[in-house]
């Protein structure tokens, strides 16, 4: 029994060296896969409040509040720049310094960027001309620290870029034409009722100017207020006669009617009046110059919801 003591013992002992051993093993291993391991920076996307420039408002504007982390937390932080791009071409529009940071609730820098689209294109030397809705006009951050090292959007992986670090670096802004008043033009309205029975008292409510024009289907059950003068007399002469008939025509399933914005118009807006079935309308809104050209599809529309609806209009 003494022998079998001592050997349980010596085995104990064996095991409580050999487990020491093995973590100071591990530990060693742990630092040597760190062992000059360097860290680096990011831009955190707190909020995103503006993404795209309006091509009818020079004040429209890139807008948003980014949140900057470095391994000593904000000390090492020495300025952000940023860059514009368009078409090939970069420019620096300006450098934020450290200074314009505040602390923010985690203890780290914050600030916002914003550039407006009279900065963007003064910057680049474009005239009105130069640009237009749907053109790319991105904004890459620099972040620069004070040892030397800087970060942008080519340094970070697409998990950096994502949901959890948000930190792009580049945002890919674009430039969009929304109406800010009347824009003169041939407003065509292609509609359908996909069940064939008119738009059941829904239509799109167009005013110029305070003028009020109705856009919709007649409805073949006789019982929507949108049966105006002034709708039927926009749509085309051949679906007049089916409406008048009273029955089943292509009028309730298919029509158009055009909304003529002269010059001279100062406002407008387009208004959907809710029906009870608009999950059977669909309808678009193409756009032309009173001359007839630069044809755009300028509202495209199915199921929908009651309310002012935004146009693009390109010029």
């Amino acid at each position: 029994m003494i022998m079998k003591n001592k050997i349980l013992n010596i085995f104990l002992a064996i095991t409580v060296a050999f487990s020491a051993i093995s973590c100071q093993e591990s530990d060693n291993a742990i630092d040597q896969v760190f062992a000059g391991t360097t860290y680096g920076a990011i831009l955190r996307t707190v909020k995103l409040n503006s993404g795209e420039f309006n091509s009818y408002d020079l004040n429209s504007k890139f807008d948003v509040d980014i949140e900057e982390q470095d391994p000593q937390d904000g000390a090492l932080l020495d300025n952000v720049e940023v860059y514009l791009q368009f078409k090939g071409n970069e420019v620096l529009l300006k450098s934020i310094p450290a200074s314009a940071f505040t602390t923010g609730p985690y203890g780290l820098p914050r600030t916002n960027v914003s550039v407006t689209l009279q900065e963007a294109v003064t910057a680049l030397g474009l005239s009105a001309s130069d640009y237009t809705g749907g053109d790319s006009l991105p904004v890459r951050l620099q972040l620069n620290l004070t040892d030397g090292r800087s970060f942008t959007d080519s340094d970070a992986s697409g998990s950096l870029q994502g949901s959890y670090f948000a930190s792009p670096y580049k945002y890919n802004t674009v430039i969009k034409c929304i109406p800010t008043s009347a824009v003169p033009g041939n407003y065509r309205f292609n509609m359908v009722d996909t069940y064939g029975d008119g738009w059941n008292g829904g239509y799109m409510s167009v005013l110029v100017d305070g003028v009020e024009t109705k856009m919709g289907l007649p409805d073949y059950w006789g019982d929507t207020p949108v049966l105006a003068p002034e709708l039927v007399a926009n749509l085309d002469q051949q679906f007049q006669d089916a409406y008048a008939a009273g029955g089943y025509g292509p009028v309730f399933y298919d029509a158009f009617g055009v909304v003529t914005i002269p010059e001279g118009a100062s406002t407008m807006s387009f208004t959907w009046v809710k029906g009870p079935w608009d999950s059977e309308v669909e309808m678009n809104i193409v756009y032309t110059k009173l001359d007839g050209t630069g044809e755009q599809t300028a509202l495209s529309l199915a199921n929908p919801t009651a309310g002012a609806k935004i146009l693009s209009v390109c010029q």
